[in-house]
Formats: structure tokens, sequence, C-alpha cells
């Protein structure tokens, strides 16, 4: 179901991109058919690196590589802090080439995941004086300090750096070992402070709005704050972009305005084949489509969480959590950002959006979670007929003892 749910995903996404760059493009029918060469290019590849995992993909070969995936992905950031292309105010991009860009910081998302899942394997090795938070989770840790230092603090890429330290968060919270129970109940009061404090100062204040207006290279930040609380105060400068989303997605109805009818796509939203493709998607297809992309997703995540529950190791719960995390973070602050609910931060909506870095990124998440599944679902089927065999027979004695 997962697999069928993501390539849901993978066609509709695709179509609607292909029709944001009919508006984009008119006339240019070259760049048209390079938008569709570029998104079956993406769409094969992440398939293919999906199906490749799920029969390849062990803990203990990922447990021996790890060290050298992070030091390949500082690489990546610190190459990206030099040559990285900078795009609305952020420096996330390594331009390969013409028509290919690399963001990195998507590729720290699975590498995030998958060493918080390697994290649990580790304490098999542990010593019991050595079961402490920071012996635990040494792996996972290095990798949220250098999203906090290059995507937050070099390439101002704040969505990135959210969901990054979204997605440690839960896969911290997994776990019931003594050595990390007080760092967890640390972790969710500085969460709740984090959450008044962003209530405080983004909506019920403008604290924030001068705070970032202030700092010349927070200045953007700013402007989507202001824009989230009135887009419509600047339509013609800053609020341009949230304010036609709007448009769109009132335009859009219950059924849409029809496949390919868009009016936003001609130049009202710059962006609309990324971060604004959901405002296109309610437009062209109404809340229809918006209920087809909630049901893949919904799908997806349900039989994560499903076999979260049914998981006995602790590796494969923290796999499966984290996993449903991603895609659901990315598509709360996508959606969030695209209806002016909280301040637009630039996050694809995964599987959708336009970008080869997201597509293979999750497709390399549900390529480790398919392989976990295929490994652990005949135990847990042996387990369940056990069950009902049990009830079956719990049953037939209660009925002759009642005879």
């Amino acid at each position: 179901m997962i697999t069928m749910a993501m390539i849901g995903l993978m066609i509709f996404g695709s179509i609607m991109v292909v029709s944001t760059n009919l508006g984009s493009s008119i006339g240019q029918v070259r760049t048209i058919y390079m938008t569709i060469a570029k998104q079956a290019l993406f769409c094969t590849l992440g398939w293919l690196v999906c199906a490749w995992l799920s029969r390849l993909f062990s803990y203990n070969l990922m447990g021996r590589i790890l060290p050298l995936l992070i030091f390949v992905y500082f690489l990546l950031l610190v190459a990206t802090a030099v040559i990285g292309t900078d795009i609305n105010g952020s420096k996330a991009w390594i331009q390969v080439g013409s028509l290919v860009s690399l963001q990195p910081s998507e590729f720290g998302k699975p590498l995030l995941i998958l060493a918080l899942a390697l994290s649990a394997r580790r304490v098999r090795d542990l010593a019991p004086d050595q079961r402490t938070f920071f012996h635990i989770f040494a792996w996972p840790l290095v990798l949220m300090a250098l999203s906090v230092v290059f995507v937050g603090g070099l390439q101002k890429d704040f969505g990135s750096l959210i969901i990054t330290l979204g997605i440690g968060f839960v896969g911290i919270m997994v776990p019931s070992y003594e050595g990390v129970k007080k760092w967890q109940r640390w972790l969710v009061g500085f969460f709740i402070l984090v959450m008044i404090f962003f209530i405080v100062g983004v909506y019920l204040t403008d604290w924030f709005v001068e705070w970032f207006r202030n700092v010349p290279i927070l200045r953007h930040i700013a402007v989507r704050i202001a824009n989230m609380k009135n887009p419509y105060l600047n339509i013609h400068d800053d609020g341009y972009q949230p304010a036609n989303a709007l448009y769109g997605i009132a335009d859009g109805g219950l059924l849409g305005r029809g496949l390919g009818s868009s009016v936003r796509k001609y130049g009202f939203l710059t962006q609309a084949e990324s971060d604004y493709i959901l405002a296109i998607v309610i437009e062209e297809t109404g809340i229809l489509g918006l209920g087809l992309i909630l049901l893949l997703y919904g799908i997806i995540i349900w039989r994560l969480l499903h076999w979260a529950l049914h998981a006995r190791g602790t590796a494969d719960k923290i796999l499966f959590t984290c996993t449903a995390s991603y895609l659901m973070l990315h598509f709360i602050v996508n959606i969030g950002g695209v209806s002016t609910l909280i301040p637009m931060t630039g996050v694809p909506l995964l599987l959708i959006s336009a970008g080869g870095s997201s597509q293979l990124a999750v497709c390399i998440a549900l390529g480790m979670v398919q392989a976990r599944i295929a490994a652990i679902r005949p135990r847990i089927e042996i387990l369940q007929d056990i069950k009902q065999k049990s009830r079956a027979a719990m049953d037939e004695y209660h009925s002759l003892q009642s005879q």
C-alpha cells in the first residue's frame, strides 16, 4: 500500500508540475519537454532508489558506513556554503550544470532518521554505565548540530531546519531507556516554551516582525511573518505571492477550474511548481484534488504508524515513526505556509512539488522502511495468526462451558 500511494503521489505531482509549467513557459515548447523529461527522470530514479533500498538495506551495513555518510553530508554542506546558489534569501542549492541543482539539506533528513534508528542498535554495544543520552544519540546530535550551523545559520533555510529538528525530537522521544528519560522530559518542556514564545511573538504581538526587520540577513523572515498576518497589506510587492495563492485556493471550490485551467500560474505565482504548487492543485482540481493528496498521504502515514506499533525493536519503531513524521511535518508546514496559517518557509510538498533532491530524499526514507517491513512482516503475521487462533479457542471453550 505504501508503494502504491507513493507512486500515486508521484504521478499526480508530475501532472501538476507539467500543468504549472504550461503557464510559465508559454510558447517555449522545449522548456515544457524538458520539464516532462526531468519529472520522468526524478520519478524513475526515486522509484529505483526506493526499490533498491527495499531489497538491500540492512542495519548492519548502514551502521558500518554511517560515519562516512555523515562526512560526505558535511562536505556537501560546506560546498553549499562556499559555492551555493542564493534563491529567495536562502543559499541552499548547488548548481550542477545548467539544468539541475542539488539541495544537500534534503538528504540530511533521511540520514538523520537512519542515525536515530541506528542509535537504538548501538545501545546493545554500550556498557550499562555508558547508556546515557549523549552516548546513545551521539551521531543524531552531530547531524542536528550541523543543521543548526549550516542549514539554519549559513543557508538561512529555516524550513528545512525546523523539519530536521522536528524529526530529531520525535526520534528522541520514542525510546524508553532510563538514561534518556530525564532529557526527554526536558525536551518536552523546552518544546512547550518554544511554542508559547512562537505563538506570542508571531500571532499575538509583532515582536518577531520588529526584531527580524532590523537584522538585514533576517529581513525576509520578517516579511514572511507580516505576509502571514496580512497578505493583502502589500499585494503588489512582498504580499504578491501569498495573496495570489489565496485567490487561487478560493477560485478552486469543490471541483476546481479544470486540469490546466489555472489562472494564477500565468505569472501570478513565480514559485508555482515548488513552494506554492498546492495553490495550483486546489485551483485546478478543487477540494477533490486536495482530498486525493490527503488520502494518499494518509495511507502512507497510517501504514507507517501501524508498523511502528507492531514492531518489537526500538530501531524499527524509530525508523517508522520518524519517516511518518518526516512526511507529516512537510505536509503541515507546506499547507500552512500556502494558506498563510503559518509563515511561508519554502518547504516543498513531498512527492508533489518539483525538485529532484526532495524526491530522492523521501524515496530513500521510504525504501528503508519498506526493507524493514519486509523483514518483520512474517513474524508479525505469525503472531497475529496465533492470537486469532487463541481467541477462537477461548471463544469455543467459553461456549462449551456455557452449555
